[in-house]
């Protein structure tokens, strides 16, 4: 058996002659971009359309420096010093083929706890013209009632204390942005990409908030140098498995310490707001546009709610993997009737062929077989999701008088998932920050059943909606007496 070797970048020509390699000479690359939170989304999307860019047009003013600012991403930095920045990027077909392409767009990479200072002195360099996030929604510091950024967090009084070791993101461009004005180096783009409605503007409120206490005279300079464009990202990025690692190894003789799977769907749509010259990716696929809203809200009332349904109603009826649930037809038409029904009449901005195509689009990519993503990836955190991607499709349905039956269904299946059991009898753990209060208030719901909705962080107002209310309690009560694939099979018998 042919023997096998570490990846970094004096071992790329042992790769196999089938396997995509970067063809530009990383030692060439110009830092332009700065990507704060490298994490496996980041690794199949950003720094996978960069490097597309530099592979297939030359440019070489586009490489990304890789930061990271949490204790727990010291094993990825480790690693991807350890490869020179490099990673194998695995997209597996339907059809079961893999394809395999080495990213090679992270050309520099820093751990933030390890030396703040040079961090901010990178964030602030004159070359760098954007920088985007991936630091999902606690990297945002949102209270969980209001939604607003949240300035008696621990770490950000902290930042406050101590402005030049920043713990958080707003410390860190705080501090990058006034060396930028006290330089006179000229603005940049501040991008995130992270799963959260208006991302751009969220950033750029959450910020301006931060610079009110920790710097109020640098404000009227942010907002004359600095945009923060919105955007929506989507691709399929599963947690990465040991048997990814192992395939790597046996079938390719490489040695990735943690390589980056994906689907073969990918789209990037980016409001087209940028305080200088921007990269190329529409050269790419990435799209530009003027107006982010119909993308974004297609995307997280289909996409990231069927995700979520597929997610809480599949792990009650015992399975583990996105594809075996959406594989069960009585879940997948609930689904379909779902998104036609009550999603799609609140999508008024999208032209119905997009709504079509992209539904038709999902169901193919849920059903993938050779993606296997956990269910317990997606349910993770679901007192965070179901507030953005089931709640404001049953608050448009209301103002509009029409049907919320299909989401109040979710809502009570929610409830009844934070009992911690599935039909079979196994038990699962709740992973979630409300975990306490969930599973605390779903037990109640035992008694009185419209208990759960009185959880203010998630449901708001809710309670005090009669007709969604009535439809809950119907469908809690049905939970409870029947099977759920009896109750999925008589609300698709009612359509």
């Amino acid at each position: 058996m042919q023997k096998s070797f570490y990846l970094n970048q004096e071992n790329l020509s042992l790769l196999p002659a089938n396997v995509i390699r970067p063809t530009y000479n990383r030692n060439d690359i110009t830092t332009t971009i700065v990507h704060i939170g490298v994490s496996n989304f980041h690794r199949s999307h950003q720094a996978y359309y960069t490097n597309e860019l530099m592979n297939k047009y030359g440019f070489t003013d586009c490489g990304i420096c890789g930061i990271d600012l949490l204790d727990s991403d010291r094993k990825i930095y480790s690693i991807l010093k350890d490869q020179d920045g490099l990673y194998t990027l695995i997209t597996k077909q339907p059809n079961g083929v893999n394809r395999i392409k080495i990213i090679g767009s992270i050309v520099e990479y820093f751990f933030a706890p390890e030396n703040p200072v040079a961090v901010i002195e990178k964030m602030a360099h004159p070359n760098i013209q954007v920088i985007t996030l991936t630091i999902a929604e606690d990297g945002y510091h949102l209270n969980e009632i209001t939604g607003e950024f949240d300035m008696n967090q621990a770490l950000i009084a902290e930042d406050l204390k101590n402005p030049l070791s920043p713990n958080t993101v707003f410390g860190y461009l705080t501090q990058a942005l006034k060396l930028r004005q006290h330089r006179d180096i000229g603005g940049c783009t501040i991008i995130s990409c992270d799963n959260i409605p208006s991302n751009g503007t969220t950033i750029k409120n959450s910020l301006f908030k931060y610079l009110e206490k920790a710097e109020p005279e640098l404000l009227d300079w942010v907002d004359q140098h600095i945009t923060f464009p919105n955007t929506m990202v989507d691709r399929i990025t599963p947690v990465t498995r040991i048997e990814d690692l192992s395939y790597l190894k046996n079938d390719l003789q490489t040695e990735d310490q943690w390589p980056v799977v994906c689907e073969p769907f990918s789209q990037w749509i980016i409001e087209d707001n940028f305080a200088t010259q921007r990269p190329q990716w529409d050269k790419v696929g990435v799209q530009f546009t003027q107006d982010i809203s119909p993308y974004e809200n297609m995307k997280l009332r289909l996409l990231n709610a069927g995700h979520s349904i597929l997610g809480i109603v599949g792990t009650l009826l015992g399975y583990h993997t996105v594809d075996e649930a959406a594989c069960d037809n009585d879940l997948m038409t609930f689904v379909e009737h779902f998104m036609q029904e009550e999603v799609s009449p609140t999508l008024d901005k999208t032209k119905k062929t997009d709504i079509n195509n992209y539904k038709q689009n999902i169901i193919a990519r849920f059903q993938n077989s050779h993606i296997k993503d956990s269910l317990t990836r997606i349910c993770k955190e679901s007192s965070a999701k179901i507030p953005l991607f089931i709640l404001p499709t049953i608050q448009d349905q209301l103002k509009s008088n029409k049907h919320i039956r299909l989401g109040a269904f979710i809502i009570a299946a929610w409830c009844k998932y934070n009992d911690g059991m599935d039909e079979n009898g196994n038990n699962y753990e709740i992973s979630d920050e409300l975990s306490d209060i969930l599973i605390r208030t779903a037990a109640l719901s035992h008694q009185s059943p419209i208990r759960f909705l009185e959880i203010e962080p998630v449901f708001k107002d809710l309670i005090n909606e009669k007709i969604f209310v009535d439809e809950y309690l119907k469908a809690i009560e049905a939970l409870r007496k029947q099977t759920v694939k009896k109750c999925l099979r008589n609300i698709n018998s009612s359509h």
